[in-house]
């Protein structure tokens, strides 16, 4: 489905594009809300990244899927962005820990009772902590449903750097989860 509307948009069918923002928008925004722990962040990420891919649709050549290409998009926007904090940061010399507010967990399932609330609050936590590239691998594997290979492409790594990083932070959730899984 996604490659038909790629191809009618190329060839000038706006609408198409419409239609791939409908069937992909509540997986990006999901996927930019575990990278940044943030929902309005989230949220305007995600938009960017439609905007972005919206602009360059037409160079897209399906070497990958669209969902693939536009988490890369989205990846990339991300890391951009911490690039730059990161750099506006180190100018001003100033960390301000204090004022983040924590992002509100989502709500649980019908019946489920506050442990599991909580239990849910504390994996986002400790799924926020993990290494960057771990925490991207994770979040592409578990959450979106990407498979190894699409991971690798997504990201720009090696299928094996995906298989190591998917290990490695299953490994230290299941490490920090231990006593809250028993």
């Amino acid at each position: 489905m996604d490659a038909e509307l790629v191809v009618r948009f190329q060839k000038g069918e706006e609408t198409a594009f419409e239609d791939l923002v409908h069937h992909h928008m509540r997986d990006a925004y999901g996927f930019c809300l575990r990278l940044t722990g943030d929902p309005s962040g989230a949220e305007e990420l995600s938009q960017d990244g439609f905007v972005l891919a919206y602009r360059h649709l037409k160079e897209f050549r399906g070497e990958s899927s669209f969902r693939t290409w536009l988490y890369r998009i989205l990846l990339n926007l991300y890391r951009d962005r911490i690039r730059r904090r990161s750099r506006e940061e180190a100018r001003i010399d100033v960390l301000k820990r204090g004022d983040e507010r924590p992002h509100p967990a989502r709500p649980a399932a019908p019946g489920a009772g506050q442990e599991a609330v909580e239990l849910e609050e504390i994996i986002r936590r400790r799924v926020a902590e993990l290494p960057d590239r771990q925490r991207e691998v994770l979040v592409l594997h578990v959450y979106q449903g990407l498979d190894y290979r699409a991971i690798a492409e997504a990201i720009g790594c090696s299928y094996d750097d995906v298989k190591v990083n998917l290990s490695l932070a299953r490994r230290r959730l299941r490490e920090e989860l231990k006593e809250h899984l028993s």
